[in-house]
């Protein structure tokens, strides 16, 4: 758990819609050695961002979906990594700017 955070609303699913790959920095390289931790003084340490790649989902809008079964299998694949990685469930996606733009997981 993260803050105590126990779930997560994604926004801005749509803006994603465009992009062939996601990369999520999961680490950094600092001086030859792996963290998961952000450098305190990131200006005075040589951190090398270290990603997981993602495919995107660019082929089905999430624009135009409203249920949480039909999203693109690329898209479930990052939200299940989120899912994991944060350990805690992704339960809302916003993927526009209405109310109605709201898939409920």
């Amino acid at each position: 758990m993260i803050n105590g955070v126990t779930q997560i609303v994604m926004t801005k699913a749509d803006v994603l819609d465009s992009f062939e790959e996601l990369k999520v920095c999961v680490a950094y390289n600092v001086d030859g050695q792996k963290t998961t931790e952000v450098p305190f003084q990131l200006a005075k340490v040589n951190a090398e961002p270290m990603y997981d790649n993602f495919k995107g989902w660019n082929n089905t809008p999430s624009v135009k979906l409203n249920n949480g079964e039909v999203l693109p299998t690329n898209m479930q694949d990052y939200i299940n990594f989120i899912n994991t990685y944060t350990n805690a469930p992704v339960k809302y996606i916003s993927n526009g700017p209405q109310r109605e733009q709201i898939i409920t997981l």
